[in-house]
C-alpha cells in the first residue's frame, strides 16, 4: 500500500514538472511576425521614434521621466511606466516592443539625433523579458517582418547599415553607407541617399538589392500610398511629393525665405516644421495635397510624432515639456500635457 502511494506521489510530481517545463518552453518561445510587418511610421522614426501607436495603445519615451519607456491609452489616459530604460526608435508589433536604449541625460537629450544611443533591445509588451539584440552604439532602427534594420556603429565604420533578426541572431552588415531604415513599406525600405546626389533609393529586404527610385536631391524621403514625399534640397528646401506610378512631381510647400526642415505624414495630413526669415518659424499642418495650410505653433519645434488622435511635439529649447494637438480635427489649439 505504501509502495503504491509512493509511486502515485512520484507520478504526480513528474507530471507537475513536465507541465512546468512545457509552460516554461512555451513562454520563452519567440512569436514571429508576418513578412510585411512594420514597427512604426516613417514620420515618427525620422523624428526619433519617441512615440509609437499600436492596438489603441501609445508606447512612448516620457520626457517627464528621463525618456523612460511608458504606455498609455490612445486618448492619453492611464499612463504607466513599463521599465527604467530611456528609449528612442520605438517599434511595436505582435508580442514585442523594440527600441534603442539611450543613455539619457537631461542636458544631452538632443543626442538621439546624432547616433549616440546604446544598443538595440526587445521586450514584452509589459516591459519585461528584456533582451539585447545588439549592445553597442547604434542609430535609428526599424522593424520589417522578422528583422530589425539599424545603423550600426564601429570605430572603423560609423553608422553602417545592418540587420539583425528579432531573436538577436544573424547580425549582417548590408552596407558601409549609413542609410536610415526609417521608411519601411511592403517589405521595401526607402531612404534619401546620404552621399552623392541624394537620390531616393529603395532596398528590397527579400533580395537585398538597392536601386534608385527617383533621381533627385532629396532629404527625409517617405513613401506612403503611391507617393514619395521628400524635402527637395535643390528647391530651397521645399516639401514635394512624387507620384511613384507616373513620376509626376507636385510642390506641396515652398515659399521664398522659408525652408522645410522636418515633417511627418499621417493619414491625410502633413505636419511640417518651417525655418523662416520673417518671424514665422514654427509648426504647420496641411492636407497631403498641399491645401489648407494651418499654423500650429510658432517657434523652434522638434520631435513631431503623430498618432490617430493626437500629434505630439516639443520646443527645441525645452524638450522636457510635452505638447499635443489634434492630428486631423478642426480644432488646432495646442495643449501642454503632463504625464506622471
Amino acid at each position: 500500500m505504501k509502495k503504491a502511494i509512493t509511486i502515485s506521489v512520484i507520478t504526480i510530481i513528474g507530471l507537475l514538472l513536465a507541465v512546468l517545463i512545457f509552460l516554461s518552453i512555451r513562454s520563452s518561445r519567440l512569436v514571429y511576425n508576418n513578412d510585411n510587418a512594420i514597427g512604426n511610421s516613417a514620420g515618427n522614426l525620422n523624428n526619433g521614434g519617441l512615440f509609437c501607436e499600436y492596438n489603441d495603445k501609445i508606447y512612448f519615451a516620457n520626457p517627464y521621466d528621463y525618456n523612460k519607456l511608458y504606455v498609455m491609452n490612445s486618448d492619453c489616459t492611464n499612463a504607466m511606466k513599463l521599465n527604467d530604460d530611456s528609449v528612442a526608435s520605438i517599434n511595436v508589433c505582435g508580442s514585442y516592443i523594440y527600441y534603442v536604449k539611450n543613455n539619457f541625460k537631461q542636458e544631452t537629450i538632443g543626442t538621439i539625433f546624432r547616433g549616440q544611443l546604446f544598443g538595440v533591445y526587445r521586450c514584452d509588451l509589459n516591459g519585461e523579458s528584456l533582451k539585447a539584440l545588439y549592445d553597442s552604439l547604434s542609430g535609428t532602427i526599424a522593424l520589417s517582418g522578422n528583422s530589425l534594420y539599424y545603423q550600426h556603429y564601429s570605430d572603423t565604420t560609423p553608422l553602417a547599415f545592418h540587420k539583425v533578426d528579432i531573436a538577436g541572431k544573424k547580425d549582417t552588415k548590408i552596407s558601409d553607407t549609413p542609410y536610415s531604415p526609417a521608411c519601411v513599406h511592403n517589405g521595401t525600405i526607402y531612404f534619401s541617399d546620404p552621399v552623392g546626389k541624394h537620390n531616393i533609393l529603395s532596398y528590397d529586404t527579400k533580395t537585398d538589392k538597392t536601386s534608385v527610385l527617383y533621381d533627385c536631391n532629396s532629404y527625409l524621403a517617405d513613401v506612403e500610398n503611391g507617393y514619395a514625399y521628400y524635402i527637395d534640397l535643390s528647391k530651397n528646401y521645399s516639401l514635394v511629393r512624387l507620384n511613384t506610378s507616373n513620376k509626376t512631381l507636385e510642390l506641396l510647400y515652398g515659399e521664398k525665405g522659408n525652408k522645410v526642415v522636418n515633417y511627418n505624414v499621417y493619414g491625410n495630413k502633413i505636419f511640417f516644421q518651417v525655418e523662416s526669415t520673417d518671424g514665422m518659424t514654427g509648426l504647420y499642418r496641411m492636407n497631403i495635397d498641399g491645401t489648407q495650410i494651418e499654423t500650429i505653433a510658432i517657434g523652434n519645434i522638434t520631435n513631431i510624432h503623430c498618432t490617430s488622435k493626437y500629434t505630439f511635439f516639443q520646443y527645441y529649447e525645452d524638450q522636457g515639456v510635452l505638447y499635443r494637438v489634434s492630428t486631423s480635427g478642426a480644432d488646432t489649439s495646442v495643449e501642454q500635457i503632463t504625464i506622471k
